[in-house]
C-alpha cells in the first residue's frame, strides 16, 4: 500500500512539472470542450471532493464544518547522522467544528472534534536529532497507528470579550506562528519550527482540561489581542480519556498572551507564555516527543517537584502586496528558557525568513529559511555531558501550489546532532498535501 501511494505521488509530481495544468489540459491552446472544463474546475476546487453537491454548503450554513486533509512525506539522510535510510508516512486528519448559534440552539457556544490518523514510516529516529526531523510523525503520538480523537472542546463565550473553554485540549496550536506553524503542513517540516519545544516537558499535547480566554480589542491592531489561561492534566495522552489518569500525577498550569502589531503599518504579532507543572519529574523521563532519552541510552534517579518554562514566539512582516496582505516576506522567531533540572532543554530560540506569494503569478506558494539552536541543561550529569551537547540545525522549503487543494513541498535541512560521535545530518525529501 505504502509503494501504491509513492508511485501515485511521483506520477502526480511528474505531471505537474512537465508544465502547468492549464497546459497539459490544452486551456492555453483555446480548447473549451465540457470535458476540459470540467476538469479544470475540479482542479481549481479548494477542497478535492468539492461542494458534496451542495451540501457541504448547506450544512456550514446550519453550523457544521468539515474539513479533512492527508499529508503524506518520503524523506531520507543523505549523509551523518544515525543511519542513511528513506523513508515514507503521513497522516489524515478530520476536524468538525458545530457552531450551536447557527445550529439553532443559543449562541456564544461551540464544539471542536479533531480526529487523527498516523500510518508509514519516518526518519525522525535516524538523524540523531533531540526533536523530529519531521514534526507529523510525532502527531498524535510517535508510531502510533490507531485512529486518535485528539480533541474533544466546547467552547462557550459568555459576552464578546469572555469565554470559558472545557474538554480534551489540544494544546500544539498555542504556539502557531505566520512563517512557522501550521502543525508542519504548511510550512517548515522540523519539530523545532513548527512550536518552541521548551514546554513539552509540562505541557502534554492533548490533555483534559479547561480554561478562560478573554479577547482585548486593539484600536491600534486589526485583530483583538488574547489573553488565555488553562490548567490541563500533567499526564494527558491523546489516547486517553480519563480525568483521574490525565490529573493523577499532578496539574500543569499555562498562561499566554498574543498582540497583534501593526508597526509600519505592517501587520505582525508578539506571544508570550508561561507553564508550570506541581509534577514530580526526572531530568530524563520518557516523553515520546523527546527522542534524546532514546539516544543516550539512560536515566538518572535524582527527582524534583515541579517544573516550569516561558517562551516567546514573534512574527514581523517586511513587506506586504497593497490588496492582500497574507501576501509577502517577513521575518519570524522564537526563544524559549525550561527548568534545567527537570528538562534536558535549557534553552532555545530559532530564526528565519518567510513568505507567500512572492513570485510573479504563484499568488499562495510559501517558501521558509531557518535556523534553530538548542542548549542542553548542564544538569545532565558528566557522563552524559561528555558525549552529548547543543545541537542546532538549518531547513528551507518552498511550498508549490500545483491545485487549490493540492501541495507539494521541497524540503532541505542540515542537522547538527548533539551526539557528538555522531556527523552532520543532511536530509532532503518533499511533503505532499490534500484537502478534501
Amino acid at each position: 500500500m505504502e509503494k501504491f501511494w509513492f508511485r501515485t505521488l511521483l506520477v502526480v509530481v511528474v505531471i505537474c512539472t512537465t508544465g502547468s495544468v492549464q497546459k497539459a489540459l490544452g486551456i492555453e491552446q483555446g480548447e473549451s470542450s465540457s470535458e476540459t472544463r470540467s476538469l479544470a474546475e475540479l482542479l481549481d476546487r479548494p477542497k478535492l471532493s468539492g461542494n458534496w453537491g451542495g451540501l457541504r454548503d448547506d450544512l456550514a450554513d446550519n453550523g457544521i464544518t468539515i474539513n479533512i486533509d492527508a499529508l503524506q512525506s518520503y524523506q531520507g539522510v543523505l549523509h551523518g547522522g544515525v543511519e542513511k535510510n528513506w523513508k515514507y508516512g503521513g497522516s489524515i486528519d478530520y476536524e468538525f467544528r458545530f457552531d450551536f448559534q447557527k445550529m439553532g440552539l443559543w449562541p456564544g457556544a461551540f464544539i471542536d472534534v479533531r480526529v487523527e490518523h498516523q500510518f508509514g514510516e519516518f526518519i525522525n529516529s535516524d538523524t540523531g536529532s533531540i526533536l523530529a526531523t519531521n514534526a507529523d510523525g510525532f502527531f498524535p503520538l510517535p508510531d502510533y497507528r490507531e485512529l486518535t480523537v485528539s480533541k474533544l472542546v466546547f467552547t462557550q463565550f459568555l459576552s464578546e470579550s469572555f469565554g470559558i473553554i472545557l474538554g480534551k485540549i489540544d494544546t500544539l496550536d498555542g504556539d502557531n506562528n505566520h512563517f512557522a506553524g501550521g502543525r508542519g503542513k504548511e510550512n517548515f517540516m522540523n519539530q523545532n519550527f513548527v512550536l518552541n519545544p521548551v514546554p513539552l516537558r509540562t505541557v502534554p499535547y492533548s490533555s483534559l482540561g479547561a480554561g478562560l480566554v478573554f479577547v482585548l480589542p486593539d484600536v491600534h491592531a486589526k485583530n483583538p489581542a488574547m489573553l488565555s489561561m488553562m490548567a490541563l492534566g500533567s499526564n494527558g495522552q491523546p489516547n486517553t480519556a480519563g480525568w483521574d489518569d490525565d490529573f493523577e500525577d499532578g496539574t500543569t498550569y499555562t498562561v499566554e498572551y498574543g498582540q497583534p502589531t501593526n508597526f509600519f503599518n505592517l501587520p505582525g504579532k508578539q506571544l508570550f507564555g508561561a507553564t508550570y507543572s506541581n509534577k514530580d519529574y526526572t531530568a530524563l523521563d520518557q516523553d515520546r516527543r523527546l527522542i534524546l532519552r532514546t539516544l543516550l541510552g539512560l536515566d538518572t534517579l535524582r527527582e524534583d517537584e515541579g517544573s516550569w518554562s516561558f517562551y516567546y514566539n514573534f512574527h514581523q512582516y517586511l513587506f506586504t502586496e497593497e490588496n492582500d496582505e497574507t501576501q509577502g516576506l517577513g521575518v519570524f522567531g522564537r526563544l524559549g528558557f525550561a527548568d534545567d533540572e527537570t528538562h534536558p532543554i535549557e534553552d532555545f530560540y530559532s530564526i528565519g525568513l518567510g513568505g507567500k506569494g512572492i513570485l510573479e503569478g504563484r499568488d499562495n506558494d510559501r517558501f521558509g529559511v531557518g535556523y534553530y539552536h538548542i542548549g542542553l541543561s548542564d544538569e545532565l550529569g558528566t557522563i552524559i555531558s561528555n558525549r552529548f551537547g547543543d545541537s542546532d540545525g538549518f531547513e528551507v522549503f518552498y511550498n508549490i501550489e500545483i491545485t487549490k487543494s493540492l501541495h507539494i513541498t521541497p524540503d532541505f535541512q542540515i542537522i547538527n546532532p548533539s551526539n557528538e560521535s555522531r556527523d552532520t545530518a543532511y536530509i532532503a525529501g518533499f511533503r505532499v498535501k490534500i484537502d478534501f
